[in-house]
C-alpha cells in the first residue's frame, strides 16, 4: 500500500479504525487503565502527526505498530528515568541510545524488526546469551561467569545462534491461525469431582490456556510448535504448558510432546438438531410409562413415610422422576470403560473429565430453545463418618446457583432444623437466614416449615425403594439406541485419543443426564407434570436426609 492522505477527514478516519486495537496494545503493557489511556492517546497523537506529515507508507499495519512500539519505549523511558533496558516479550529492548534513531529510519529498518522476532523464538539459553552479548555488550568470558558455564560453551552457543538467526531471517516464520485469530472457550465444565483448586474453568479461564489446549487438540505438539501456532515466544508458554500438563489438562504423550486432555465441543447446527430429535424421541418413549407407574404407586409412596411439603405429590414427582430414571437407565446402560479409566486423578485431589465449548461469534440458529434442556448434575454431597446425604439436579426449572453453591453444610443445617435442634432465637439467626435464603424452609402463619423432600431414616428409604417400579428392562432398548446414535454423532471430527472420555460423557447424558431434562420437558408440555410453584423452585429436584447409601 503506497498512500498519502490528502485531508484531515481521511486521516481521522484511518486513525479511528485503530483506536480500540491501540488501547488494547497499551493496556496489555501497562495494565492500569488510566495509564493505558494516557499511553494510547500519546500513540494516536504520534500517529496523527506522522500520517499528516505526508509519510510514504508501504504497509499501514507495520507502520502503525512500529509507531506504537516506538512511542511506548520512549514513554517507559520517560517514566522510569531512562533505565538501560526493560523486558519485552521475553527479550530486552534497548532504550539507552544517546542519539535516538529518527522515526523514518526506524520505520525502514525491517531487518531490525525481523531480527527481534527471531531472537524471541530462540531457546532460553540462546536468547540469554544473545542479550548479554549483543545488547549488554558483555565479553564471552563475562557471559560464562554470569551463566556459570564454560567459555567454550558460550562460543558454541553463539555460533549456533548465528546459524539459527540466519535461517530465520531468510524465511518467513510460520505462524498458525491462532496467532491472528485466537479462540475463546465457553461453557467450561466437569464430569466428576473437582479438587482443591477448582475445576475446568479455574484452570482454563485464561485466553492463553484456552489456546494452548486448542492448539494441541488434534495433534500432539512440542512447546515450540505450540508457540509457532500461537505466534508467541516459547519462553512465554513453557510455564503455562507444564502447569496444564501437571494438572492433566494436557498429556505429555512422549518427552516434550503434549496433547490436549480436555474435550472441546464444536458442534454444527446439524449435530445440534439431530441430537435434539434423538433425545426427544427417547423421552417420548419412556416418559409416559414412568410417570404412570409412579402415579399408580402414589398411595404406597405416601405410606412409606417420605416427607414432601404440603403433601404435594407433583412436587415429589419432580424429584422421584429424574432420580429414578437416572438410576434405572444407568442399570440398563450399554457397557463401556469405567470412570476411573477415563477421568484422571488430578494433583489437587480432583477426578473429572474436563470439557468446554468453542465460542462462536454468531450463535447458531436452532429450531428449538436449548435453555429448556440445560442440566447441571446430578450432584451429591456427603462426608465420611456421617449418614447425611444430599442429592440435587439443576434444570431449567430450578431457581438455584451453580454447583459451587451446593455444600454439605446444606444437609447438616437442614438436619438440625428437622431434629428441632435450631430454636428460633437470636443465637440461630444466621442458620435461619441461610435456610430461608436457600428455600429449605418457608414461613407460614408465623411458623417455619420444611420445604424439600426429606427421608428421615434408612427404614423409610427401604420402604420407598420396595414400592418403586423396576423399569430397567423396558428402558434398555431405548437407552441403547439413544447412546449408540448419539455417540456416532458426537465423535464426528473429534480426536481419536479423546473418544473414551467422550463415550463416557455420552453414556452419562443418555442414561439420565440430559435425557432427564427432555423427559421433564415432555411431561410438562403434555400437561402431566405441573410447573413448580414460585416457592418450590429453589428446592425442586432435591433429596436429602440421614440415608447415605
Amino acid at each position: 500500500m503506497n498512500s498519502t492522505w490528502q485531508n484531515e477527514n481521511e486521516t481521522a478516519e484511518v486513525i479511528r479504525t485503530y483506536i480500540k486495537p491501540i488501547f488494547g496494545f497499551a493496556l496489555n503493557r501497562v495494565k492500569q487503565r488510566m495509564e493505558a489511556e494516557d499511553l494510547a492517546q500519546e500513540i494516536l497523537l504520534q500517529l496523527l502527526k506522522s500520517i499528516s506529515s505526508g509519510a510514504n507508507i508501504q504497509n499501514l499495519d507495520a507502520y502503525v505498530w512500529t509507531i506504537a512500539r516506538y512511542t511506548w519505549v520512549n514513554w517507559v523511558k520517560k517514566r522510569a528515568h531512562a533505565p538501560k533496558s526493560i523486558e519485552i516479550n521475553g527479550m530486552s529492548e534497548l532504550l539507552a541510545d544517546h542519539q535516538q534513531e529518527p522515526l523514518e529510519q526506524l520505520l525502514e529498518t525491517e531487518a531490525y524488526r525481523m531480527l527481534r522476532r527471531e531472537i524471541a523464538f530462540l531457546s532460553d539459553i540462546h536468547r540469554r546469551i544473545v542479550v548479554l552479548h549483543y545488547y549488554d555488550g558483555l565479553k564471552q568470558s563475562e557471559i560464562a561467569n554470569v551463566l556459570s558455564i564454560p567459555v567454550n560453551t558460550v562460543k558454541w552457543h553463539l555460533h549456533d545462534v548465528k546459524k539459527e538467526l540466519k535461517k530465520g531471517l531468510n524465511r518467513m516464520r510460520k505462524t498458525g491461525v491462532l496467532s491472528v485469530n485466537p479462540i475463546r472457550l465457553c461453557n467450561t465444565g466437569h464430569s466428576g469431582t473437582p479438587g482443591k483448586l477448582g475445576e475446568t474453568n479455574d484452570f482454563l479461564g485464561r485466553t492463553l490456556a484456552q489456546n494452548i489446549v486448542f492448539a494441541a487438540y488434534h495433534k500432539a505438539l512440542t512447546i515450540h510448535e505450540i508457540a509457532q501456532e500461537l505466534g508467541m515466544p516459547p519462553s512465554l508458554l513453557e510455564g503455562e504448558v507444564r502447569y496444564l500438563a501437571e494438572y492433566d489438562f494436557l498429556s505429555e504423550i512422549s518427552p516434550g510432546k503434549y496433547q490436549s486432555n480436555t474435550i472441546i465441543w464444536d458442534k454444527t447446527v446439524e449435530q445440534f438438531e439431530a441430537g435434539h430429535q434423538l433425545y426427544k424421541d427417547c423421552a417420548a418413549e419412556i416418559a409416559d410409562t414412568h410417570f404412570e407407574a409412579l402415579m399408580d404407586i402414589r398411595k404406597q409412596v405416601v405410606e412409606s413415610g417420605v416427607y414432601f411439603p404440603d403433601q404435594d405429590y407433583n412436587f415429589l414427582l419432580w424429584t422421584l422422576l429424574p432420580k429414578s430414571i437416572g438410576e434405572q437407565s444407568w442399570r440398563s446402560r450399554p457397557t463401556g470403560v469405567s470412570f476411573n479409566t477415563v477421568a484422571p486423578m488430578r494433583k489437587d485431589g480432583g477426578q473429572y473429565i474436563a470439557y468446554a465449548s468453542l465460542e462462536k461469534c454468531i450463535q447458531p440458529e436452532l429450531s428449538f430453545d436449548s435453555s429448556y434442556y440445560y442440566i447441571c448434575g446430578t450432584m451429591t454431597r456427603y462426608q465420611e463418618g456421617s449418614a447425611l446425604y444430599l442429592w440435587q439436579l439443576n434444570t431449567y426449572w430450578s431457581e438455584r446457583k451453580d454447583w459451587r453453591y451446593l455444600d454439605f453444610k446444606d444437609v447438616e443445617v437442614c438436619n438440625e432444623f428437622w431434629k428441632d435442634g435450631l430454636p428460633d432465637d437470636e443465637t440461630h439467626r444466621e442458620e435461619y437466614a441461610f435456610l430461608l435464603e436457600k428455600g429449605y424452609i418457608r414461613e407460614l402463619d408465623g411458623k417455619y416449615r420444611f420445604n424439600a423432600v426429606w427421608i428421615d431414616s434408612p427404614v423409610t428409604l427401604n420402604r420407598l425403594n420396595r414400592v418403586m417400579p423396576d423399569l430397567a428392562s423396558l428402558y434398555a432398548p431405548a437407552i441403547t439406541n439413544l447412546y449408540e446414535k448419539m455417540l456416532d454423532l458426537t465423535i464426528l471430527n473429534q480426536p481419536k485419543h479423546l473418544e473414551p472420555q467422550i463415550a463416557h460423557m455420552v453414556r452419562g447424558n443418555t442414561c439420565g443426564g440430559i435425557l432427564n431434562a427432555y423427559v421433564l420437558k415432555y411431561l410438562v408440555d403434555n400437561g402431566k407434570l405441573r410447573k413448580p410453584l414460585p416457592h418450590q423452585k429453589k428446592t425442586i429436584t432435591t433429596w436429602m436426609g440421614p440415608v447415605k447409601q
